[in-house]
């Protein structure tokens, strides 16, 4: 018996059913050649020819799947954006090759010429386009709100062969942070928006935000709320893409109620301003729902504006002198500061337009604040309130409109001009000398904004001194002691002079006088003539019509004081006025008759105080 051995080496991948046939070929020829040379020798050799079909193999892993970047408890991808996986394949027949990344490890449908497909029974997440055999294939998908937070995978890779397209059947699930399974993060509901306004300015609002998130893998998702003066949120940088007013601080909140807390800056006007409410979670996932991105409307309420004590400046801080007798002397200056922390700058207006009017009243400070009031009662000697007329007191305040630069400027000056009459009381001098030299001239200012609103008072810091204005009046040009013979006298004094105090002090005065005769002019004095000079010492004076022998004798080279005790003027329409009694005796040695004059000096000081 004999038999070609050379075909059991043809190569090839062969099935078990092939295999059988083979052997039941082999064993029925050896039976039959055996047979045949017991009864006859085989002239001739024949051949069978062997066929065996060859199937596809599965490509294999040369990188196993990874997650392109790591979906995880920590970065979560959000719901909305890519996930995607990268994996490399070889295939031994050079075929290309999917990546397909399914929700179980149920064997998936290979197909010819087109990609595979999950299990019926998974969930398919994503699979790659038709990939070159050897280079990285890459499968991504968007995934959606609908998805579970946590979702697992199994990635799978599959080729396309015409014939019999298979997929390996070792599944791959990544590895350390890129492995399966991938998480979604959704976003927070955001129902409920609102703040605690209105607000003074200076004072804190607190936004408070409602919604929800259904995130609890590893822990519960937090939220904060941001709060921004223009619509519009950043995704990229997680913030406002204006100005933030205020934001949640880190780590956010649990419960359900975000709050963020803004201090109303000074100044801020009185308006209402746009405050758009937006949620993100801690991972930084915007929410959904109807209060996003909407306008809490934060309101600052009107305040009254005040006036810095230290700014209130009377005169320049230098003492005031009256210069006008009977009169007003005008010229002295008062200026302050006010300041409004709804700014100096009203909304929609022009500069200098939220601060707009005053209140205030001079006084002298033993008078008292709480007496002389800016509607106080008016007296010209110790209390000028702003609100008479300018037809009695004539106070002008202007503001300075340059000083005030607009919504972010609290502060505005204000300079005023006022007259004081000539009875204003003097604070200077020493108690003999002024009734009031402990005290002095003081101002308070309040400060009024459009709406009305009025500050409280604010009393100036350091007062200055209304200083004594010493004037009068001598309201009689001469003295006449009528006609009289040698030797005869005034008796009782019959003549007066009477003096009126013209200023804000009350008066004594010095006098002194002239011989007379008929000669005398102010250039020309009396000649020393015993026959046709009257000496000065023949005239006498006194404070009441006295007798002549009672009255003081007049002295022509000494200043004598009259105790005349004119008081101090109290009154603008009326002055304070006191007389002299005086009287003359002709002396006996006078023998020359005529009409006989002189002069006499009448120098005002100040009275005692007591005598005012």
């Amino acid at each position: 018996m004999s038999y070609n051995t050379d075909y059991l080496r043809t190569a090839g991948k062969i099935t078990v059913y092939t295999t059988l046939v083979g052997v039941l070929v082999f064993v029925a020829v050896f039976i039959f050649n055996l047979g045949a040379k017991e009864i006859h020798v085989v002239d001739a050799q024949s051949s069978a020819t062997t066929t065996v079909t060859v199937l596809n193999i599965a490509p294999a892993w040369t990188i196993d799947a990874q997650e392109e970047i790591g979906s995880s408890t920590t970065t979560p991808t959000n719901a909305g954006d890519e996930i995607a996986w990268a994996a490399v394949g070889t295939d031994s027949n050079a075929e290309p090759y999917y990546l397909l990344v399914c929700s179980d490890n149920a064997t998936p449908t290979a197909n010819s010429g087109a990609a595979p497909e999950c299990d019926p029974s998974a969930t398919q997440w994503a699979v790659s386009t038709s990939t070159v055999s050897g280079t990285q294939a890459r499968a991504a998908t968007t995934t959606q709100d609908s998805w579970a937070e946590v979702n697992t995978w199994y990635a799978w890779i599959c080729d396309d062969n015409a014939v019999s397209p298979r997929c390996n059947g070792t599944t791959t699930q990544g590895t350390g942070t890129t492995s399966s399974p991938f998480e979604v993060n959704h976003r927070p509901s955001f129902t409920l928006y609102s703040d605690d306004s209105p607000a003074d300015p200076g004072s804190v609002v607190t936004f408070t935000a409602t919604s929800s998130d259904t995130d609890v893998s590893g822990i519960q998702d937090s939220v904060r709320l941001f709060v921004c003066a223009t619509a519009g949120f950043d995704t990229v940088t997680d913030d406002c893409t204006g100005d933030t007013l205020a934001s949640t601080t880190l780590p956010g909140s649990t419960s359900g109620v975000a709050t963020a807390s803004y201090t109303v800056v000074i100044p801020t006007q009185d308006a209402d301003f746009n405050a758009y409410g937006y949620i993100i979670d801690s991972h930084g996932f915007e929410a959904s729902g109807g209060a996003q991105g909407t306008d809490a409307t934060l309101t600052v309420n009107n305040v009254a504006p005040t006036v810095d004590s230290s700014s209130i400046s009377v005169n320049g801080g230098t003492d005031m002198a009256l210069t006008v007798e009977a009169g007003e002397t005008t010229g002295f200056t008062l200026s302050f500061t006010s300041s409004d922390n709804n700014s100096c700058d009203a909304v929609g207006g022009g500069a200098a337009d939220e601060i707009t009017d005053y209140q205030l009243s001079l006084y002298r400070s033993g008078v008292s604040s709480t007496t002389c009031t800016p509607t106080g009662t008016y007296n010209a000697n110790n209390c000028y309130p702003s609100a008479v007329a300018t037809t009695t007191w004539d106070l002008a305040c202007t503001a300075s409109t340059t000083s005030c630069t607009g919504a972010t400027d609290a502060t505005m000056d204000w300079n005023c001009t006022f007259p004081l009459w000539y009875i204003t009381d003097p604070t200077d001098g020493t108690a003999t000398s002024t009734q009031y030299n402990t005290e002095n001239w003081l101002a308070q200012v309040q400060a009024i904004d459009d709406d009305s609103a009025t500050g409280t008072l604010s009393e100036t810091d350091t007062g200055v001194e209304v200083n004594s204005f010493l004037a009068f009046a001598l309201n009689t040009l001469s003295i006449p002691y009528g006609s009289l013979e040698p030797g005869q006298q005034n008796d009782p004094l019959v003549a007066t002079t009477t003096i009126t105090a013209t200023g804000n002090v009350g008066l004594d005065k010095d006098v002194e006088g002239e011989s007379m005769c008929t000669t005398y002019t102010s250039a020309t004095e009396c000649p020393n003539s015993a026959s046709s000079t009257i000496p000065a010492s023949e005239q006498r004076f006194s404070t009441t019509s006295s007798t002549y022998a009672a009255a003081t004798a007049l002295s022509s080279t000494t200043p004598q004081e009259v105790e005349i005790n004119v008081p101090k003027s109290t009154a603008t329409s009326s002055t304070a006025t006191a007389d002299a009694y005086w009287g003359i005796r002709i002396p006996v040695s006078i023998t020359h008759a005529g009409d006989y004059t002189g002069e006499n000096t009448f120098t005002a000081k100040v009275g005692e105080s007591v005598d005012w």
